[in-house]
């Protein structure tokens, strides 16, 4: 969208100038056929040459050639997440009319483009309707359509329109002659081409005022035409004279009287210019070399200036990923307004790290609602220096673009009540892309927790009344920790019959307190699947014995807990996905319970490709191949894959979890199974196997002529988010 705004600022830029120039040193000679051919190469000029750039003084012209890589790679970190709950810091609404300009400048300069595109047609219309409704007549050899109407004589191309009953056959034979002169000159080309141009620039005054000296240049070219064939010239004068109170059909036509009557009448009696100043002429050629210039200075810098999206060494926030997604989760908040009115969806927003480190162009290219494009916004803009990006060792201005998801948790969430955002004319603009950040906050209608009575054999009355705790400073623990809590889970669960039955299965999620003395009450479902599944999860959790508390400044606190239970119809046990995700606002250990290889998808030290991830990238750059057929057929997307490294690094499991085709997916899963060993993951300095999501992106590029792939591979590991959407997806 930039680039087109440039090119049109240039092109208008050439058009004043050659307007300016034409009236201070063209308007007043009578060389009419090179004024003529002047205003047209003028046009033509303005068009071209911001395509054209001038090199080492060499007046070289290049032009921007595609790039030669066929394949690209990209690895990035994996998704993270921020979870807030009930006591969710928010942010107060902002009380204010957000009116996107840039949106209303666009819609205004569309809505004039078709209403002058609309009267053009109108006008081609009106032409052939005066046609339709003429008689032919043949004047003197000459094809001609008598009018209805009293209407001033005029042509379009060959067409040449005359109402006979008005003029002596004097008059007749002058009117001939002179639209003649414009069929057989092509005016009306001309007069079409600056039509065209109003449509197009008709926010620009100089593009009007260059139509109407094209329009009386053309009258002069066909008065001059009927003065050489020896129509005296008092005579044609006062013939034109007495037309001068006629009705003009339309503006595209050439006119046998228009109203710069008196602009005509001077310029036929005016002293024919001498040879020697066709010489000003020249002045041209200057000012185009002066636009070309300029031209390539703009570009220039523009290549100075140029945001990148792939640099060699990318901008790093101050103390690196995990400093960025906790700043993340310390600075962002769920606005009140978007509560209040149940809004949620993604965000996603662009920004530039300067060369300096400073953030600039933040913009939001899809947007959810006006309050939470606000606060992606507002959080962008309070980000710290980054340390730059460089590229070819040189700084480099470098484009991100972060998702950020709000995300409302509870029952009875009703459809958003405030207006989607517009989508962004710089949609398509996108940087590298960041994490993924998600804000999770329960809905107004679970926000007040009721007290429960305490379950049967539990006491918890000496509680009511305490504080509640979310996040504390030591977590709440099942008894022996997470290994004896997954043999809890296996020995206890019982998979409802009438879920198995019927096929349900699905994503749970609990939330109970854990109190003082360890206990759990108030166990309420966030989100249910089916009654039978819910009721089995809550008496699971009911079953369970006393946890540890969690502890504050070393006293004992109640903390809410937040537990999702994935009940799976897949041949294997039923399993409980065990979460902190009320808890924890980052880098939480996602657990799979009742996986029979104890595979783990967050460790301590992720599994790596041999040589890292130029290694991978270089290895898969030189390996994957775009399928023929899926060439052939412009068939491209994302194909999300998942594969195990095992503890002595092989790759096991390969599956596709969100295909695209069968042609691409194969490819993507080809690619996967040949790679070499890999170092293996660790957790608490033992080898384990790892589940492993790598989302492959398959797309053609149209610019490079005999490219038939471009992939961008991305690695994503699963943390706690991105855990619970895998999980979503495979049900």
């Amino acid at each position: 969208m930039e680039t087109l705004i440039a090119y049109i600022i240039k092109v208008n830029i050439a058009l004043i100038f050659f307007y300016l120039l034409y009236i201070v040193f063209l308007k007043k000679d009578t060389f009419f056929v090179f004024r003529r051919y002047f205003l047209l190469v003028a046009i033509v000029f303005s068009f071209v040459y911001p395509f054209a750039t001038v090199s080492a003084w060499g007046n070289i012209i290049s032009f921007e050639k595609p790039q030669k890589h066929i394949t690209q790679v990209m690895v990035e970190e994996p998704a993270s997440a921020v979870v807030l709950a009930d006591e969710v810091q928010v942010a107060e609404p902002v009380n204010k009319i957000n009116i996107n300009w840039w949106q209303a400048l666009l819609f205004t300069l569309s809505a004039g483009l078709v209403f002058f595109f609309a009267r053009f047609i109108w006008q081609l219309a009106s032409i052939l309707r005066i046609k339709s409704q003429g008689i032919q007549k043949n004047i003197d050899g000459i094809r001609v359509f008598d009018l209805h109407d009293e209407i001033t004589p005029f042509s379009f191309f060959g067409w040449i329109f005359i109402h006979t009953d008005s003029h002596s056959d004097a008059e007749i034979k002058q009117i001939l002659l002179h639209e003649q002169t414009h069929a057989r000159q092509w005016h009306s080309a001309d007069i079409l081409l600056m039509e065209l141009l109003c449509v197009f620039f008709w926010w620009n005054p100089i593009v009007w005022l260059m139509k109407r000296e094209t329009g009386i240049n053309l009258e002069y070219l066909a008065d001059n035409g009927v003065l050489r064939h020896g129509v005296n010239s008092r005579d044609y004068q006062y013939h034109l004279l007495r037309l001068t109170y006629h009705q003009n059909v339309a503006q595209i036509v050439n006119n046998f009287n228009v109203s710069q009557l008196k602009q005509r009448i001077t310029m036929m009696n005016k002293t024919k210019s001498p040879v020697q100043k066709l010489a000003k002429y020249l002045i041209a050629l200057p000012l185009a070399l002066l636009l070309v210039a300029g031209n390539s200075v703009y570009a220039q810098n523009q290549k100075g200036d140029e945001i990148f999206t792939e640099v060699e060494k990318y901008p790093e926030f101050p103390g690196g990923n995990q400093a960025f997604m906790k700043f993340l989760a310390d600075g962002i908040k769920y606005p009140v307004k978007a509560l209040e009115n149940d809004e949620q969806g993604r965000v996603v927003s662009n920004f530039v790290v300067e060369k300096d480190g400073s953030i600039s162009n933040i913009k939001v290219i899809k947007g959810v609602t006006a309050a939470l494009d606000t606060e992606a916004v507002r959080l962008l803009n309070s980000m710290p220096r980054w340390k730059p990006g460089e590229h070819r060792n040189q700084p480099a201005r470098v484009r991100f673009t972060l998702p950020v998801v709000f995300r409302l948790e509870g029952e009875n969430l009703a459809p958003s009540k405030s207006p989607a955002s517009p989508i962004s004319a710089d949609v398509h603009e996108k940087g590298k892309m960041l994490d993924e950040v998600v804000v999770v906050a329960y809905g107004k209608h679970n926000t007040y927790i009721p007290p429960s009575p305490p379950l049967p054999g539990r006491d918890n009355a000496e509680s009511n009344g305490n504080e509640l705790f979310i996040v504390v400073e030591v977590q709440p623990q099942y008894p022996g920790g997470n290994e004896a809590m997954k043999k809890f889970i296996s020995e206890n669960l019982q998979y409802p019959k009438i879920a198995q039955e019927n096929g349900i299965q699905g994503r749970v999620i609990t939330q109970f307190i854990v109190e003082k003395d360890g206990s759990l009450s108030d166990i309420q479902i966030v989100r249910g699947v089916d009654p039978s599944l819910d009721k089995e999860a809550i008496r699971l959790i009911g079953s369970m014995p006393a946890w540890i508390p969690g502890t504050q400044r070393g006293n004992k606190v109640r903390v809410k807990y937040t537990l999702p239970v994935t009940f799976r119809l897949s041949g294997k046990a039923p399993t409980v996905e065990a979460n902190k995700a009320a808890q924890e606002k980052l880098n939480d250990a996602v657990i799979e319970i009742g996986s029979s290889d104890g595979t783990f998808v967050v460790v301590e030290v992720q599994p790596e490709f041999p040589g890292g991830n130029v290694a991978m990238m270089n290895f898969i750059a030189e390996n994957i191949r775009y399928p023929k057929e899926a060439h052939e057929k412009g068939i491209q997307g994302r194909v999300i894959t998942n594969f195990i490294v095992r503890k002595d690094g092989s790759i096991d499991s390969v599956q596709i979890v969100r295909g695209v085709d069968p042609l691409l997916d194969a490819e993507a899963i080809r690619v996967l199974e040949s790679m070499p060993t890999w170092k293996p993951g660790k957790q608490r300095g033992q080898p384990i196997s790892v589940r492993y999501t790598l989302p492959v992106i398959f797309r053609l590029n149209k610019n490079t002529e005999n490219a038939i792939q471009k992939t961008k591979l991305h690695r994503e590991t699963g943390r706690q988010a991105l855990h619970k959407r895998d999980e979503d997806n495979r049900w």
